[in-house]
């Protein structure tokens, strides 16, 4: 039979035993729940770093095409009055290419001007709006009695080709297809479209 301190001493051992054990066990499910956040951590980096390139590189793929004595990027658009509108529709003749939004100030005051040197001048020119509705665009070439072809590019995939930072945005297209002109801002005056537009319109 055990002496009474033998008794304490196997009972004091085992309930040590047993508070280690849950010691250990604790510390155990610790240390994986930090593995686990550190796994979901480095895994959540991982894949805000991937959308992060993603976006990058699709938009600076455009980019490259744009430059002035490239081709210019090709695109096809709805038209605001029906149908759609191509870049390839002006193969072999010099084109305008006018981003605007009725937004834009600086797009107010020189899209009427384009509008009396595409009627005076015989410059083709197409009017790309960028990221507005129907409505929106209906209602302000109806106020401006704007007479070129105007462009829906609502996902602004056209504004990304040609690397468009802000509006306005006029650009030139030669015979070839070749971009040979960008103009960042509002044109001012005539002259100023005519010296632009000069070898693709009649006034040459």
């Amino acid at each position: 039979m055990n002496s009474p301190n033998e008794s304490y001493l196997q009972a004091f051992t085992i309930v040590t035993i047993d508070r280690y054990y849950c010691l250990v066990r604790e510390v155990y499910t610790l240390i994986s729940v930090i593995r686990k956040g550190w796994f979901q951590a480095v895994l959540l980096a991982g894949v805000v770093a991937l959308a992060v390139y993603v976006v990058v590189q699709t938009n600076a793929a455009p980019q490259s095409k744009a430059a002035v004595g490239d081709a210019a990027p090709s695109f096809q658009l709805n038209q605001l009055a029906g149908g759609q509108l191509a870049l390839s529709d002006f193969e072999g003749k010099g084109v305008v290419l006018n981003f605007w939004a009725s937004w834009c100030n600086p797009c107010v005051n020189e899209l009427p001007l384009l509008n009396e040197a595409y009627k005076l001048a015989g410059i083709d020119m197409i009017a790309i709006n960028v990221g507005e509705d129907e409505e929106t665009v209906k209602k302000f070439v109806d106020r401006y009695e704007l007479a070129f072809p105007i462009a829906m590019d609502r996902e602004q995939d056209v504004k990304r080709q040609y690397r468009v930072a802000g509006l306005p945005l006029t650009v030139v297209i030669d015979e070839q297809g070749k971009l040979i002109k960008r103009h960042e801002g509002e044109l001012t005056d005539m002259s100023d479209i005519f010296a632009l537009t000069r070898g693709i319109s009649d006034e040459k």
